[in-house]
């Protein structure tokens, strides 16, 4: 029987984490209706666009950034000292943080800009667009640095509380001055400018804070080696391109919606995506704090507590998940109304496509996670080439037919193919720890789930659709836990 004991320090990791959930999901919720009110619908799809723009070029530093904090966590766990790994990690940062900014520069060129969005040149020249992305590149990209970098150094001392805690004073802080800076400048340059001051500001603050309260000596110019970072830029190119992939199906896809169906409809599908990524919002918070503790396992060879964390996360986060749509859904088209002021039409096919994928992404979320903080990179890329590769298709082929609901429908179709790869991978890493039946008896509530929505969207009868969750949601009551042979070995993927 699965006995699952935590210490405290993770239920605060996940006060702060919920803190950032709630931040998370107000910071959708208010910008959507900022922005339309102050600039209208037109100017909020032109915003999209900069943002999806701006986090592909992130994308750019999430593989090397996420492969040099891993190889800290471990190092430290392994050797106790994080020397040589400060000073190559730093150095990776500075190349790649180069190369975003070039990449900036060029997508600002108008005509490229024009290219990419389907706004017209005349458009972005009149409205500062080229200025506006610069800005927003410069700004974010420092934002990164400090957040999934120098706020990391925390983790291996085992402060994932305050990595945590000060990533979400900082997502408060941008939130708060980009509602400020749209409410009051009712322009998207002069807030991209205030996003861009703020955020070098807070990362400034920030470095000071990180240098007097961490035992190591970050280094910034003395020591580094070119030779040496590029080892880390070469070893973590597997990753970058994975996360590069996964980007295109997060954010790359509202670049490639007005170029398939229409600069109109991308307002809806990504408020709609808001409503279905709040719930997912939950789970991240539930997973990230486990991650310092599964890496130090990982290196100690420790399967059982690594699959106990798997099997406690499916539980609690899908029933989580389950109970609370059930209880949300038919409030929703009410919430979407009010919310977008009535300028955008409700689409339920499309929510509800959009949450049954969020449902299969939750169940594999946390051996994502751990193939990420484990630099398992070969599988996350196949991983990623699978769900966006399909998801891409898919999109292609419901805009010949000009399918609108196709673009839940074509997430949904990603997800689960992807999600049956990372079991079959992740059954053959833990084997015989990680049993079939085992996998069966947690995903079969969730499947269940989707044909319930399934249900709901066709016969839009919610007593059905309430009388199925329940009897999901009691089905939890008998799902019992999994008994570890403690002596089983982790065999690498």
């Amino acid at each position: 029987m699965l006995k699952l004991k935590v210490d405290r320090g993770y239920f605060n990791s996940v006060k702060w984490g919920g803190y950032s959930i709630g931040i998370s999901f107000v910071r959708q919720i208010l910008l959507v209706p900022a922005f339309m009110h102050a600039v209208g619908s037109n100017n909020y799809a032109f915003w999209i666009l900069l943002s999806s723009i701006v986090l592909m070029i992130r994308a750019v530093n999430l593989g090397q950034l996420h492969y040099s904090s891993n190889l800290i966590n471990l190092g430290y766990h392994k050797n106790g000292s994080i020397k040589d790994e400060l000073i190559v990690a730093q150095g990776a940062n500075y190349i790649y943080i180069l190369i975003q900014l070039i990449i900036g520069a060029v997508m600002a060129v108008p005509l490229l800009l024009s290219a990419i969005s389907t706004f017209s040149v005349d458009y972005i020249i009149n409205n500062n667009g080229q200025y506006s992305l610069l800005l927003l590149v410069f700004a974010k990209v420092i934002f990164q640095y400090n957040n999934l970098f120098l706020l990391r150094i925390f983790e291996p001392l085992g402060k994932i509380k305050t990595t945590i805690k000060y990533q979400t004073i900082g997502e408060l802080f941008d939130f708060a001055v980009t509602v400020a800076a749209i409410y009051l400048t009712k322009s998207i340059f002069l807030t991209c400018a205030a996003i861009f001051a703020s955020n070098l500001l807070f990362s400034i603050i920030t470095l000071l804070y990180v240098k007097a309260n961490v035992p190591f000596v970050i280094p910034f110019f003395k020591g580094l080696s070119v030779e040496k970072s590029w080892w880390v830029v070469k070893s973590s190119f597997l990753l970058t391109c994975s996360f590069l992939v996964e980007k295109v199906n997060e954010n790359g896809i509202n670049i490639l919606i007005p170029n398939l169906f229409a600069t109109a409809i991308l307002p809806v599908f990504t408020t709609s995506r808001v409503i279905s990524n709040s719930v997912f919002r939950v789970s991240n918070a539930a997973v990230i704090p486990l991650m310092p503790d599964i890496q130090k396992h990982f290196s100690l060879a420790n399967p059982q507590y690594i699959v106990n964390r798997m099997v406690s996360f499916w539980r609690i986060s899908s029933f989580v998940i389950i109970a609370g749509v059930t209880v949300v859904l038919p409030l929703l088209p009410y919430i979407y109304t009010k919310w977008t002021g009535d300028k955008l039409e409700f689409n339920l096919d499309i929510v509800c496509y959009l949450i049954m994928a969020v449902s299969i992404q939750n169940f594999g979320m946390i051996i994502n996670e751990f193939l990420k903080k484990t630099n398992h990179s070969r599988q996350i890329f196949i991983y990623n080439i699978i769900k966006s590769g399909l998801t891409v298709v898919c999109l292609f082929a419901f805009a010949y037919t000009y399918y609108s609901e196709g673009l839940g429908l074509a997430i949904l179709v990603g997800e689960v193919l992807s999600l049956i790869y990372m079991l079959v991978m992740m059954r053959s890493t833990f084997k015989p720890t990680l049993q079939v039946n085992v996998i069966v008896r947690f995903l079969v509530p969730v499947v269940l789930f989707c044909i319930s929505l399934s249900l709901y969207m066709f016969f839009l009868n919610y007593w059905l659709f309430l009388f199925v969750n329940v009897l999901i949601l009691i089905s939890y009551k008998f799902t019992s836990g999994v008994t570890i042979n403690d002596k089983d070995n982790l065999t690498k993927p």
